[in-house]
């Protein structure tokens, strides 16, 4: 066969087959590649976060002026400045309980990057002190002070309620724990957290470092 011959009609239609799929490829691998690199929109950092599930809001803090566990009174507006963890919870609950010690190893982590930037608040809605001294002071804890946490005391739960209905915009849902709330450093109630969470799972220290930095 002459070498300079047009091929015959089966084998273009073969060749034509192919470089249509060898487009398709290129497309495919370009679009991954431009995902990857965080093009067309893509954020991975920002995906992390809203998997994590911070229901954002945007509503003044309400006050919260109660006695801590060192017998001083705990004021959130002592607090303007910071940006501000806000976490309920009780030591009959399994949950809170769970959650607890990552929480904490991010609260010590915080303060210690972004001294006077940072403050965490455990909210417990326990009857009285003698439980909450008696959980903290056993392991993995050791003692309140151990913490860092600033401890205090909703035993009615009048504080507690308020900031479940301001964050839903007036809607006062049936009081479950935990709960978390984050206030920037205006003093403004901008996340809620509902139900525990993994709090080493590297997007709630990136998010509350937007707010620090931000």
């Amino acid at each position: 066969m002459d070498p300079s011959s047009p091929a015959p009609p089966r084998s273009r239609a073969a060749t034509a087959v192919a470089l249509g799929l060898a487009a398709l490829v290129l497309l495919f691998l370009g679009t991954t590649v431009y995902d990857v690199v965080g093009g067309g929109g893509h954020d991975p950092a920002q995906a992390r976060i809203e998997a994590f599930r911070f229901e954002r809001t945007s509503v003044p803090a309400p006050a919260i002026e109660l006695e801590a566990i060192d017998g001083k009174r705990f004021s959130l507006a002592d607090a303007k400045g910071q940006v501000v963890f806000v976490n309920f919870w009780a030591t009959w609950c399994p949950p809170c309980r769970d959650e607890m010690p990552t929480m904490i190893a991010l609260g010590k982590a915080l303060a210690e990057k972004h001294p006077g930037k940072f403050r965490m608040v455990a909210v417990s809605v326990d009857e009285g002190w003698a439980p909450v001294r008696e959980y903290l002071g056993a392991p993995p804890f050791f003692g309140a002070e151990r913490t860092g946490l600033t401890v205090a005391l909703d035993p009615d739960q009048k504080v507690t309620q308020a900031w479940y209905c301001a964050a839903r915009g007036g809607t006062c849902p049936d009081l479950r724990f935990p709960e978390t709330y984050i206030v920037d450093r205006e003093g403004k109630l901008v996340s809620y957290v509902v139900g525990p969470r993994d709090w080493s799972d590297p997007a709630a220290l990136a998010f509350l470092e937007s707010l620090i930095g931000s």
